[in-house]
């Protein structure tokens, strides 16, 4: 009985401790002004889904400074941007987070997607409240963990991103995408090239290529979509890709000898630009079709099934949106065959989206 006692009062005695340290970080991130970093450091599409958390901070901390830590390839998305204040390039600094971290005081850090480097960084420097899951094994490197398993996809990648505010704060918070600034000169610049090109329809864009960061459909594919659109509608299909892609796109055109293959004609800033002016995109699931639904662009998105690659997860986060899947297959060799995609479902869906069907 007496082990019992003290069992119970030390389990107690743990939930008081408990509520202490979880009332002390939510007060850290209430009061007054504070400084807190964002830190992401990888892709376009992941900072896309990023921002909305910056978003829910500025809501709900009003007072606070929000400041982003990314890579430099990403300033685009962030040029104006009105829910953050400052912007850290690791690939401006020497010795990359460290060096910011040592110049700059945060009151709290928050990791979306954790690197060690990053986090040990973090800790060295003593900031108060580092924020990231608890499922790494340098979790211990955080004050405030969150139990959020994302490669289940029980939610989408925005939403896990905010719930890293909503843990600390202990309420829920709103999840919505952050629209991008579009330059005036890459718009001027864009007008340009569609004016040589003889352009002067509305636009549809066609992106095959995803930098390596999905399952691909077939640019074959792309490109009978493409020629079903072009005869469909009266709008004109761009092809879009990084130079890199120029082969994918070409075979696209091929297919659809009625588009025009600007891939390789775009920076971001103008890429922004672009996607702005058009009535539809159609991509893999990569940054650009992010960056559509950011804007409010309708997009169709092609996807596997596999939870941590599907659309549950990284799906464009639009009303204005339409995801394919291969279909349904009890065979797990089978459930990511990209190949297995109806040409037809995906025509079906853009034309929906464009009202035209």
């Amino acid at each position: 009985m007496l082990i019992f006692d003290c069992l119970k009062k030390s389990v107690s005695n743990l939930s008081v401790i408990r509520d202490f340290y979880n009332s002390y970080r939510k007060n850290i991130l209430m009061a007054g002004k504070i400084k807190i970093c964002v830190v992401r450091t990888d892709r376009l599409g992941d900072m896309v889904l990023t921002l909305p958390m910056c978003k829910a901070l500025k809501d709900n901390c009003p007072n606070s400074e929000v400041s982003i830590i990314a890579r430099r390839y990403v300033k685009p998305l962030l040029e104006n941007c009105p829910v953050i204040d400052n912007v850290f390039f690791i690939d401006d600094y020497e010795n990359g987070i460290k060096e910011i971290f040592k110049k700059n005081i945060f009151d709290v850090a928050y990791f979306p997607r954790p690197r060690l480097n990053e986090c040990f960084s973090a800790y060295m420097n003593r900031i108060p409240l580092r924020v990231g899951t608890a499922y790494r094994y340098y979790s211990l490197l955080f004050n405030h963990k969150v139990y959020d398993h994302r490669k289940t996809a029980e939610y989408h990648e925005a939403e896990y991103n905010t719930r890293l505010v909503a843990s600390v704060l202990k309420k829920d918070v709103r999840t919505e995408l952050v629209k991008p600034f579009i330059n005036n000169a890459a718009k001027e610049k864009v007008n340009n090239i569609l004016n040589y090109y003889n352009i002067d329809k509305e636009i549809i864009i066609i992106h095959p290529g995803s930098g390596g960061s999905a399952f691909n459909w077939k640019p074959e594919n792309f490109g009978e979509v493409s020629n079903i659109l072009n005869t469909a509608t009266n709008y004109n299909i761009i092809i879009t890709g990084i130079k890199e892609e120029f082969e994918i796109c070409e075979k696209v055109t091929k297919y659809c000898p009625g588009s025009i293959n600007l891939c390789g004609k775009f920076d971001l800033w103008e890429m922004l630009a672009l996607i702005s002016l058009s009535k539809l995109l159609l991509a893999n699931s990569t940054g650009v079709l992010h960056i559509a639904a950011a804007l409010d662009i309708p997009v169709v998105g092609i996807y596997p099934n596999s939870p941590h690659l599907s659309p549950k997860r990284w799906g464009p986060y639009s009303a204005k949106s339409r995801v394919v899947c291969p279909p349904d297959n009890e065979n797990e060799n089978e459930r990511d065959n990209m190949n297995s995609i109806p040409i037809m479902n995906v025509v079906n869906n853009s034309l929906e989206l464009l009202n035209l069907i």
